[in-house]
């Protein structure tokens, strides 16, 4: 192959190369799911809460954010392993950050000011 033909080619896969440089650089997909966080808004308000028990997907290792606007403070349960409990104010919170690192199923309920569930975490 000659000088000319050389260069032709070197210039036509450049270009190939950088892309997928660049796409294996912005994936960061290394098996574990999702970096791109969730957020659940979550609104208690005269004795209702909303969601009330809705299904999320959620991947291995994806940040979940859950920003609570309340009339009066209270307290999630979060049944994970280890189980968590988070109280809140009255107002809106600032986000409660949670991350998993199995799969499942994690019942998210509203424990104060009455019972009732928020939301079902589907970890996969």
């Amino acid at each position: 192959m000659n000088r000319r033909a050389r260069r032709g080619t070197v210039a036509a896969v450049l270009p190939v190369l950088a892309l997928v440089s660049l796409l294996t650089a912005c994936g960061g997909d290394d098996g574990g799911g999702s970096t791109e966080p969730i957020t659940i808004e979550v609104t208690v308000d005269g004795g209702t809460v909303t969601p009330s028990g809705d299904r999320v997907e959620v991947d291995v290792d994806q940040p979940v954010d859950i920003v609570v606007t309340a009339d009066e403070p209270g307290e999630l349960h979060v049944h994970s392993s280890p189980e968590t409990t988070r109280e809140f104010t009255a107002g809106e919170n600032a986000p409660i950050g949670l991350r998993f690192d199995r799969p499942g199923i994690v019942e998210v309920e509203l424990h104060e000011p009455f019972e009732g569930p928020v939301v079902e975490l589907e970890i996969s």
